[in-house]
């Protein structure tokens, strides 16, 4: 069958997750972050309504301190690792494009398609120097879609990534891990990142500034995060427990060790310098809040030079999809990986031939596929929900997209038949 164009509503339902970067950027502007409210007026996006789901004054200031925080420490940590060229994974709208390359750094912006397709126009149609920046369309679990992107980046990189390691499942962790270790040991540089302790941050700044209520507060923050990513309980493998740091850390550290990285944690408040959201609290608040950041680290992750393992060849992951409809089931045959990069485009297929006609059943060959993200087990979601009470039929699952579906618990929502 000839592939379908995909449309931006199916990129929105298939990644969800990309509302919560236009959250943030409006909460930068909020904030009083340079250039983010330029950022939202370019974009055309009302500070309102994106943060929806945070519409209490007291939420919004909590969001506020954590999302400049985290910009303005992320900003001088880049610049401190004496690398020239900031890989941000996901970018989202950031201003960073914009302050780091006035500084002379390089900026490469990697992000679902929906947001570089965004983000890359209007950050280029802002910037003094645009030379020094572009934007790519990536999967972070897809190894080809990153070399793609990196293809003549010889030097050593600072690799960045905040707010996104959350909404991920564990496999879809591991695939991650081992693609930082590919980018960053043929070229060298290092992985800077505030999300394994993410929960800590929140939790320390409101605590510290909002005082009674600070639980509903942060309890309706993470409620909005997920509405907003269709993401479960933005808990992982990767991700500190605030009831039990030093095991929670522990395992994070084994975690990277398995993977052939080490990690060095990076106090958060020696790298905060004054936020203009201090204008918002009281000098005590102030405080408590440099107080309570003294409790946080952000991650500056290398490869393991010890490490005893090795890469394993991938097969080709390339994705293919051949679809047809008999006697009102429809029938697909995947191939390669399905992940948010091409999630859609089996989503678009469905929708289209579900328009001719109301569809009973759906199977689909999984033999030749080799891999299945959030984004695509989404999509089969999406199929399954059109059938009125009927399962989505799995064929010829492989051991390694079986484990996806056992540890997801997806393998109990369709109807699985694991390869012979």
């Amino acid at each position: 069958m000839e592939k379908h164009t995909v449309d931006i509503s199916a990129w929105a339902r298939t990644n969800p997750v990309f509302m919560t970067a236009k959250t943030s950027v409006c909460l930068m502007a909020r904030s009083g972050i340079p250039d983010a409210d330029a950022i939202v007026r370019r974009l055309g996006l009302d500070g309102a309504a994106e943060a929806s789901g945070m519409r209490d004054d007291g939420t919004l200031l909590g969001n506020e301190l954590v999302v400049e925080a985290k910009y303005r420490a992320m900003c001088a940590l880049i610049e401190a690792s004496g690398c020239r060229v900031n890989v941000d994974l996901p970018c989202g709208y950031t201003p960073k494009a914009l302050h780091l390359t006035e500084k002379g750094l390089r900026f490469i912006g990697l992000d679902l398609p929906i947001v570089a397709g965004e983000a890359g126009p209007a950050l280029l149609a802002l910037a003094d120097h645009p030379e020094r920046m572009r934007f790519e369309a990536v999967d972070a679990t897809n190894p080809d879609s990153l070399a793609a992107a990196l293809e003549g980046v010889r030097e050593p990189i600072c690799l960045t990534t905040e707010g996104m390691m959350m909404y991920f499942t564990d496999s879809e962790v591991d695939a991650v891990l081992s693609n930082v270790r590919s980018l960053l040991e043929g070229r060298g540089g290092c992985w800077i990142t505030p999300d394994p302790e993410y929960i800590l941050q929140f939790a320390l700044t409101f605590r510290a500034v909002l005082g009674e209520g600070a639980q509903q507060k942060l309890m309706a923050s993470r409620d909005a995060a997920a509405g907003q990513s269709d993401a479960g309980s933005l808990i992982n493998a990767f991700i500190v427990n605030p009831a039990d740091v030093p095991a929670s850390v522990a395992r994070v550290t084994a975690l990277l060790s398995a993977h052939g990285l080490k990690a060095r944690r990076v106090n958060l408040a020696e790298h905060v310098p004054e936020l203009a959201a201090y204008r918002k609290l009281t000098e005590a608040q102030i405080e408590a809040f440099r107080a309570a950041m003294r409790g946080c680290h952000y991650w500056v992750i290398t490869p393991d030079d010890q490490w005893r393992g090795r890469t394993e060849a991938r097969p080709d992951g390339a994705f293919t999809m051949d679809f047809r409809v008999e006697d009102g089931t429809f029938r697909a045959r995947l191939g390669g990986r399905v992940d948010t990069v091409t999630a859609p485009e089996l989503l678009k297929a469905w929708e289209a031939e579900q328009g001719e006609k109301p569809l009973a059943a759906a199977e689909v060959d999984c033999s030749a596929l080799q891999y299945i993200s959030s984004a695509g087990l989404r999509v089969l979601l999406i199929m399954q929900k059109g059938l009125g009470g009927a399962k989505v039929r799995l064929t010829g699952v492989s051991d390694a997209v079986w484990e996806i579906l056992e540890t997801t618990g997806f393998a109990e929502i369709f109807a699985v038949e694991r390869k012979a």
